[in-house]
């Protein structure tokens, strides 16, 4: 059965697997090119088991859509190794979908872990992106999205969170 979340207030939830993935801690970072990065470190539960995890870095930075301004937050997932640990968890939940649909699937409960927001006082975008390499580095069989984006950053899963009037 595929991954579903849920956004809740300050987690998402799959109610198929029983899977939670609360709000990551998240702490500043740096490359070793000395650019900034955000650290996010996230923890996956059962009940009140914890069952697993995942750690990555990405970028974030403020555009404007449509004449507003809104902050985005990219979810780096472009690493084999990633792949590799977010197809671990795969077994640790014995989900038996295609390894690309449950890592589309985890993202998503990975960005809607912050859709139930209410005291942003910005737009907020969270994406979760991979890349072709990255998922050929970790044995994942060449989907049609990846053929269309052999070099590109190909996306997983995204959420948008409109301000709360403040």
């Amino acid at each position: 059965m595929p991954l579903h979340f849920q956004a809740k207030s300050d987690s998402s939830f799959d109610p198929i697997s029983g899977v939670t993935i609360p709000e990551p801690r998240i702490l500043p970072g740096k490359l070793p090119d000395g650019s900034a990065v955000t650290e996010y470190q996230y923890a996956f539960y059962r009940g009140d088991a914890r069952i697993g995890g995942l750690g990555f870095n990405g970028p974030d930075m403020s555009v404007e859509v449509d004449g507003m301004a809104e902050r985005v937050f990219i979810f780096d997932l472009g690493h084999d190794w990633l792949i590799k640990s977010m197809l671990e968890f795969k077994e640790i939940i014995e989900n038996k979908d295609d390894d690309f649909t449950f890592l589309s699937g985890l993202a998503q409960g990975l960005v809607l872990a912050y859709a139930g927001q209410t005291d942003n006082e910005e737009n907020l975008r969270y994406i979760a992106t991979t890349t072709p390499a990255a998922l050929v580095g970790a044995g994942v069989p060449a989907s049609v999205e990846t053929a269309m984006k052999p070099q590109g950053p190909i996306v997983l899963a995204e959420v948008r969170i409109a301000k709360h009037a403040g």
